[in-house]
């Protein structure tokens, strides 16, 4: 059964910390703690992008505010 694809940032950081407890209890049998440990890992790396994305739209937003300002204007 396919798992529900997680769309916001919010949720995969949410089911990281899940995992992240899930191995900190130390009650895993290593072979399920080695694939929680890789769910976690590509979780992690599609956190980095998204927060890497979100730091982009940011830093253009902060950029085309500064541009109309020195324009003496403001856009839409």
């Amino acid at each position: 059964m396919a798992e529900k694809q997680m769309t916001s940032f919010e949720e995969k950081f949410r089911k990281l910390e899940e995992l992240t407890r899930s191995l900190e209890s130390g009650t895993l049998p290593i072979d399920e703690a080695i694939v929680v440990y890789s769910q976690g890992m590509e979780l992690a790396v599609e956190c980095k992008k998204s927060l890497d994305e979100m730091s982009q739209k940011i830093e253009d937003a902060k950029l085309k505010a500064q541009e109309a300002l020195l324009n003496g204007r403001t856009e839409n």
